[in-house]
């Protein structure tokens, strides 16, 4: 891995986490009314954890240092990390936790795997790889997301999909929130593979194009949560609530399966069904004027 990209995210992880707490979070009184930045000050934080002052700047600089155990768990302390970000930290603290290797391009998938996504039915379901890039889907995710087969490879990036295409984010309810958490997942393993150039590029992609990813990033909040909720106002069908999980499909990691399942009470799988069942119509019509077209 690339250790000073590595460093300048620790020194960015634990920026954000330090700014994001108050004295009072902590136990200490102290006013703030003069203080001309938000949150805790670097040398509470040193205080706190029991290091130099001299000692956690240099690593909040990104300087090359060694870390302990000890005191990685004392700053967690600290800092008031939870599970997701304590286990982020610690990623980017221990430069052999990260030796990833890195991420093949697309591949087609096993025959079986598309067998499992087609008999799916009316929930959308989709499969994608350690870029986020969606590789497989069956009918019911084509139908509600688009049609990847006539998408460029960029197209077909979850991330790029949730950012940059506006059609989509108007039918996003609360998009903001969807998007916070796709920032967080996404960041939690961009910790795994900054030694491929990849992330790094769409990381840097996004942020040229995207104000609002540039804003998430700038948080470096982590998640490595698989399950959530989305709703969709479909300019065709109508309000859409789903409940997506999403889990690891392969031994080796490499390749992931989103399912969207209906969230009961809200009509959600009846107005699906109706709607891929005139998708269906619509596509058996087309077929049937091109045949007559070419006999004309």
């Amino acid at each position: 891995m690339d250790n000073e990209t590595r460093r300048k995210e620790l020194a960015d992880f634990l920026r954000t986490r330090r700014l994001r707490l108050r004295p009072t979070d902590v136990g200490l009184k102290i006013d703030t009314s003069r203080r001309r930045t938000p949150g805790l000050r670097r040398e509470e934080v040193a205080s706190l954890s029991g290091i130099s002052l001299p000692w956690y700047t240099a690593l909040e600089q990104g300087r090359d240092i060694r870390v302990s155990e000890q005191i990685l768990l004392s700053l967690a302390r600290t800092l008031q990390l939870n599970e997701d970000e304590r286990s982020h930290f610690f990623i980017l603290a221990n430069p052999s936790s990260t030796a990833h290797a890195l991420v093949a391009a697309d591949e087609p998938i096993p025959p079986a795997l598309q067998q499992i996504l087609d008999r799916l039915g009316t929930y959308p379901a989709y499969i994608f790889n350690k870029r986020w890039n969606v590789i497989a889907w069956n009918d019911a995710a084509r139908a509600l997301i688009g049609n990847f087969d006539q998408l460029e490879e960029i197209e077909r990036n979850i991330l790029w999909r949730v950012f940059t295409m506006e059609e989509n984010k108007k039918h996003i309810v609360d998009w903001k929130k969807f998007a916070t958490m796709m920032v967080a997942q996404f960041r939690s393993q961009y910790a795994l593979y900054m030694n491929d150039p990849w992330y790094q590029n769409i990381v840097s992609q996004l942020s040229d194009v995207s104000a609002e990813f540039r804003e998430l990033w700038g948080r470096h909040d982590v998640s490595t949560s698989t399950v959530g909720k989305k709703e969709i106002l479909h300019p065709e069908v109508g309000p859409l609530e789903f409940v997506y999980t999403t889990f690891t499909i392969s031994e080796n990691g490499d390749l992931m399966m989103t399912v969207y399942t209906p969230v009961e009470g809200t009509g959600t799988d009846k107005r699906m069904e109706k709607f891929l069942e005139q998708v269906a119509g619509n596509h058996q019509t087309d077929r049937t004027n091109r045949g007559l077209l070419c006999r004309s």
